[in-house]
């Protein structure tokens, strides 16, 4: 599985200051998976549509595009607001291509970091910040715009846009851990209550977990990053109007008490909990963990059984899943229906799909009535499409993950 990559090269320029610029990147989620689905036809008619967009915004924005090669983009901007707006504009253009065309879908990550940077003699950049930019676009959901606290701070401000604090992250092959923000539209809450995995989507990532810490690592080692708990209770920033997604409390038990104990060592508070959720953890195996565990999965906890159906449901639309159709097996993997403990034990409700080359599962484990059970919604990732191991630990798993012990 590649992931995004900054494309850099020439001979060395050197200049004795460097100005400080604003480096973006884009790549289509699920690409690879649709061209070998669709074939090679289709794929030239989906990028060709995403170049277009990019080297339009790009150049509203009085942004440079550095390079567009298929699937992904390199583009620069004098401005972090520029780039941002860029980046904000794009991401509409691709829901409203999607929309009009659901056979072409355009699901795009996109990173932003800003920094010094030196430009070579061919017309391309080398510097740190091109680095960052390419892990963040690789950490980036279809349909997200991801940024280094460096890039809000310059931005500050903006309106019609709000940054929302996804906690601190080390990437790989950068020395100090950076803060990553999300960057969204003011409405979306109200407007787009769906939940947005901080994992899910991109079809290059798998997970890793070390020293207490959730360790994120890209299937090309693209990117690495350790997840923490880290100023779980901050609420926002006044310079940059940072701001963290909120629901209403509710008497619910920690989020961490939903998970089996033998699961719950590698398992963090997310700073931000899913949209809609009261608390979301994270987990990941441990390093050098030789027991099967997904590459990354998670649960979020609800106030209640309507507000995890209407999460669950609206998951199951963005997917384009029928209700009742298919099986989530290790000899087939597509579909959704309901799951039970036992006879006339009913348990809630699953879904499993493939995002690009990754085998996802989605269910809810729901009260029922049962003062011993919780609201949840859980959601497994595995790469490599291994659904057979991924289905091997959920069927063992989704029995014991949101009992309270």
């Amino acid at each position: 599985m590649k992931s995004c990559k900054a494309r850099l090269g020439g001979s060395l320029t050197v200049a004795p200051h460097a100005p400080v610029r604003t480096f973006l990147i884009a790549d289509i989620r699920g690409y690879t998976r649709f061209t070998e689905e669709y074939g090679d036809e289709a794929s030239a008619r989906l990028s060709g549509k995403f170049s277009d967009l990019v080297r339009e915004s790009v150049q509203v924005r009085a942004g440079t595009l550095i390079e567009i090669r298929g699937d992904e983009a390199l583009a620069v901007f004098d401005s972090a607001r520029q780039a941002i707006r860029a980046a904000m504009d794009l991401q509409k253009q691709f829901a409203e291509e999607t929309d009009a065309d659901s056979d072409l879908p355009l699901r795009v990550g996109i990173g932003i970091d800003s920094g010094e940077a030196i430009a070579l003699e061919d017309g391309s950049f080398r510097g740190a910040a091109l680095n960052v930019a390419a892990r963040l676009c690789a950490l980036a959901h279809g349909g997200e715009v991801i940024v280094s606290q460096g890039t809000s701070h310059l931005a500050g401000r903006l309106p019609g846009i709000r940054y929302i604090d996804r906690g601190r992250a080390h990437l790989k092959g950068i020395a100090d851990p950076i803060r990553i923000i999300r960057v969204a539209p003011e409405e979306e809450q109200q407007n787009n209550p769906w939940i947005l995995m901080f994992f899910g989507g991109p079809k290059r990532l798998g997970w890793r977990v070390g020293l207490g810490v959730a360790l994120i690592a890209a299937a090309t080692a693209a990117a690495v990053v350790y997840l923490t708990g880290e100023n779980q209770g901050e609420r926002g920033s006044a310079a940059t109007g940072t701001q963290t997604e909120s629901v209403a409390a509710a008497p619910l038990a920690d989020v961490a008490a939903l998970i089996p104990g033998s699961l719950r060592k590698t398992c963090v508070q997310q700073p931000v909990p899913d949209i809609g959720a009261v608390e979301t953890a994270v987990c990941v195996p441990a390093t050098g963990d030789t027991r099967f565990t997904p590459d990354r999965w998670q649960v979020s906890t609800y106030p209640n059984g309507a507000a995890v159906k209407n999460a669950y449901a609206t998951e199951l639309r963005r997917q384009r899943i029928a209700r009742d159709q298919g099986k989530c097996s290790s000899v087939s993997w597509g579909g959704e229906g309901p799951w039970a403990h036992g006879p006339r034990k009913p348990g809630g409700r699953r879904l499993c799909y493939f995002d690009g080359n990754d085998a996802i599962i989605v269910w809810t484990h729901e009260r029922l009535g049962q003062p011993t059970h919780r609201d949840i919604l859980a959601i497994a990732r595995e790469g490599g499409s291994d659904h057979a191991r991924l289905v091997g630990w959920w069927a063992v798993a989704h029995h014991l993950i949101g009992k309270v012990e």
